[in-house]
């Protein structure tokens, strides 16, 4: 068997690999940075929560154990 394969093939397959060398980085890099934002204000959000819920524990826990009373 003996492939054959044309100068337009080869031109077209080094384009393909230089446009990937350049568009496929700073993409990346603009996808992980968005993520990274995200990821960073979701775990935010649930610190927030999970402080909110705590504090909302310890104070029925308090009432509880102080005999308050209330239901």
């Amino acid at each position: 068997m003996q492939y054959e394969v044309s100068v337009p093939s080869v031109t077209l397959l080094i384009l393909m690999v230089v446009f990937a060398a350049v568009v496929v980085p700073p993409t990346m890099s603009l996808v992980t940075g968005w993520w990274s934002v995200r990821l960073r204000r979701w775990g935010a959000e649930l610190r927030i929560a999970r402080m909110r819920l705590a504090e909302r524990l310890r104070r029925a826990l308090r009432a509880f154990l102080d005999g308050d009373g209330r239901g």
